[in-house]
């Protein structure tokens, strides 16, 4: 389900679709997954998942 979510920009007036092409840094640990997307217009996104439970 949360696959299905977009990452987007937050800068104001941007709104671009964020997808692998723009993610700059993947780090993990045992509390999850952190990933640093820079878009086109410089602003950067930065989003956290909790490790699957599997």
């Amino acid at each position: 389900m949360l696959d299905e979510i977009a990452c987007r920009c937050e800068a104001t007036g941007c709104e671009r679709q964020l997808d692998d092409g723009n993610c700059q840094l993947v780090f993990r640990t045992e509390g999850g997954e952190r990933r640093a997307y820079e878009c086109a217009c410089g602003h950067v996104t930065v989003t956290v998942a909790a490790p699957s439970k599997g």
